[in-house]
């Protein structure tokens, strides 16, 4: 598969552990962005959803303005140097997004892959290339024997002048059929990420390894129980994804226990809008359904700084 690479191309709010954090700090940020998709029909995938002429009159209005939002967040976060996405298309919404009037003067650069997924939403991530050194980069397949395709887990190694840290970029496959019925999928996801942790802690025990994603499971289920080795991050707000009322955390940081961070989930207002029919507060998405929203995403992005 074919590596896209782009030399194109704010306020870290209240972080769980004490220590200060100076210009030497690295900020990672992830975020699920709800089916970031360009509006060209693309034959190879099935991306008919999210076409001008589809239900979701998906147009390049809505396409602009969801990408401007996206980097609002990135900008209100103060521009991590790393950034992990789920549910994007393609590297072109990637170019969009680093080249908006808001991020392309902190020059981006895109790593990304064709994933076999069927919808086409993939992993991705930018960063910063005059703070950080990119050592290796990499997709790892996903076999769910004969299910359905599902995302990469994408790998990158980076450096600067003090530390060389690992970062896994996951989404696993969802709960749709189903919590029960779906759960063998993510456990095969699961087992491909601990085989890959478990290889650079071997092999680099120094070196710091961090999974982030929208794990579809929460720290205490099966698919994440095995992970006891590491550390998942506490968070103080009520979660990253709210379904029928229920806050829950799919969206975590897993962390090798070598090094101390501050974490926490990006609960700023402008994500958030009332729940109506639960009560409280519920992500600002794009869509409810077919119904345009003009919102930001289902998912809230979280932030680790170490």
């Amino acid at each position: 598969m074919k590596l896209f690479k782009y030399l194109y191309p704010t306020i870290i709010i209240s972080f769980c552990r004490t220590e200060s954090y100076g210009q030497d700090s690295v900020s990672i940020m992830f975020y699920n962005v709800e089916n970031l998709f360009d509006t060209f029909d693309d034959s190879t995938k099935n991306d008919n959803e999210f076409l001008p002429d589809a239900k979701k009159k998906w147009t390049k209005s809505r396409w602009h303005k969801k990408t401007q939002k996206i980097a609002q967040v990135i900008t209100a976060a103060n521009y991590p140097d790393v950034i992990g996405f789920c549910e994007i298309e393609n590297d072109t919404v990637l170019k969009k997004l680093i080249n908006s009037n808001l991020l392309w003067k902190k020059k981006y650069k895109i790593l990304h892959f064709e994933s076999k997924d069927q919808r086409g939403i993939d992993v991705a991530i930018i960063y910063k290339a005059h703070r950080l050194d990119l050592i290796s980069v990499k997709p790892n397949y996903i076999d769910l024997k004969g299910k359905r395709n599902t995302r990469d887990i994408l790998s990158a190694t980076f450096a600067n002048q003090k530390d060389t840290f690992a970062l896994f970029v996951n989404h696993w496959p969802s709960r749709y059929g189903g919590k029960k019925k779906s759960v063998p999928k993510r456990l095969i996801a699961s087992n491909k990420l601990k085989i890959l942790m478990d290889s650079v802690t071997n092999n680099f025990p120094n070196r710091r390894v961090i999974a982030t994603g929208d794990f579809n499971d929460e720290p205490h289920d099966s698919s994440l129980a095995q992970f006891k080795d590491y550390e998942f991050t506490s968070f103080k707000f009520a979660g990253t994804i709210r379904y029928r009322g229920r806050w829950q955390f799919f969206d975590q940081f897993i962390l090798s226990g070598n090094f101390e961070y501050k974490a926490r989930i990006l609960n700023y207002e402008f994500l958030l809008e009332e729940d109506k029919k639960y009560g409280g507060l519920k992500p600002y998405r794009t869509y409810i359904g077919p119904r345009y929203r003009n919102g930001f995403s289902d998912h809230l992005p979280i932030l680790l700084k170490f």
